[in-house]
């Protein structure tokens, strides 16, 4: 069985998507009311993925310099 040490080798959001991770979310959540479902780093283009709205129809892509993809 692994243990979370075994884990180390996940990639991190680097500070600027966190920022915009957070003022999205923010956005999302408590101006526009719709649900936050899915927040995930991509491995394979390290932009963070956030998928919400009430239906999922919601997709925001977060590069790592911050900027927002819709």
């Amino acid at each position: 069985m692994r243990g979370i040490a075994d884990y180390n080798f996940m990639k991190e959001p680097t500070a600027a998507q966190l920022q915009s991770l957070y003022r999205s979310c923010h956005l999302l959540t408590n101006v526009m009311f719709q649900p936050v479902h899915i927040v995930r780093l991509d491995e394979r283009t390290l932009n963070l993925f956030i998928l919400a709205g009430q239906n999922e129809e919601i997709e925001i892509e977060i590069q790592p310099d911050g900027s927002i993809e819709p």
